[in-house]
């Protein structure tokens, strides 16, 4: 007859017979089961990282009009900022804050970031899309704020005074460094807006309008709103919102409304022409500033002002 140690002995043994590891092939089992559900799960996440980037690009862009709005409540005529309205011409070579004609040298979009940031209108980090694709776009954290000084007429870092020297400094911030051809080189912003030469489509809509069917600032696209193989497919802003097929992005309009977008001629904006001839309007394509409803979005890198005309020079991607 057994002991009670000794039948507690074999019974640990017997206990300890069963324990044991996983087979190889429950082993490959789980593996299989872990690869399926990342399977399942990894799109449906990067797919809410997206949408999470998509609604702070749309805030942003929502709150970069809104600071237009607000600073537009000061002015008579209820202006946008204008940096050539902002920093004046002289009047017999003596420069007098808030006096004088319109600088319009000044009125490219490197000038208007400036003179916003200035202004306090927004912070930096509003200008950079949390989805943008160009590594050669960066948060600028060094605006000098120190260098608004009207009565030296300089109005915002990098301003130059009529008369020369000060301000700009070696590397001024929001420099829009590009050509139509080979795109943007360098910048602090991710967005576009309409153009400030001196034209119909400016004294119409740079200002509160509140013009529902006007679109004037989003995310940039491609070269002339084009569509064709070579120049749409290979648009860096494809990957911004949307994938390297399809270009998708928010476009907020004078009302301050803004929509995610997946084509360049939204719905509700007038038509450009008239009758049988009229077409859609293309936000990235300058197709008439003869009554100022052709929305255009773009970033101006300088402006060219003549006598006879205003025109500009913009970049893309």
């Amino acid at each position: 007859m057994r002991s009670s140690k000794q039948a507690s002995h074999l019974n640990g043994n017997n206990m300890k017979s069963h324990h044991r590891g996983f087979t190889l092939i429950e082993l490959l089992v789980v593996m299989a089961i872990i690869s399926l559900l990342l399977g399942i799960l990894l799109p449906a996440l990067t797919r809410a990282r997206k949408n999470a980037q998509q609604i702070k690009c749309a805030t942003q862009v929502k709150g970069i009009h809104q600071g237009w709005i607000a600073e537009s409540n000061n002015n008579p005529q209820q202006f946008y900022p204008l940096p050539g309205e902002i920093n004046r011409l002289p009047i017999a070579t003596q420069n007098t804050p808030g006096r004088g004609d319109f600088n319009e040298a000044k009125n490219n979009h490197q000038n208007l970031w400036r003179a916003c940031l200035a202004k306090a209108l927004f912070p930096t980090s509003l200008l950079y899309c949390p989805a943008e694709s160009n590594t050669r776009i960066a948060v600028h954290t060094t605006y000098d704020f120190t260098k608004y000084k009207p009565a030296q007429d300089m109005y915002w870092h990098g301003d130059t005074p009529d008369g020369g020297g000060g301000g700009a400094g070696t590397l001024p911030p929001f420099q829009l460094v590009g050509n139509p051809d080979a795109g943007l080189t360098a910048s602090n912003v991710s967005y576009a807006t309409m153009p400030l030469p001196n034209t119909a489509r400016r004294l119409r809509e740079w200002r509160q309008s509140g013009n529902s069917k006007f679109v004037i600032v989003g995310n940039r696209g491609p070269r002339n709103g084009s569509t064709q193989v070579g120049e749409y497919d290979a648009s860096a802003t494809l990957l911004i919102h949307g994938d390297k097929d399809q270009w998708e992005g928010n476009l907020c309009r004078n009302d301050n409304s803004v929509a995610f977008e997946r084509t360049f001629s939204p719905d509700g904006l007038d038509r450009i022409g008239s009758g049988t001839t009229a077409i859609l309007d293309n936000v990235f394509l300058a197709e008439s500033t003869a009554n100022g409803r052709d929305s255009l979005l773009q970033m101006v890198t300088a402006p060219t002002v003549t006598a006879a005309a205003a025109s500009h020079t913009a970049s893309w991607d």
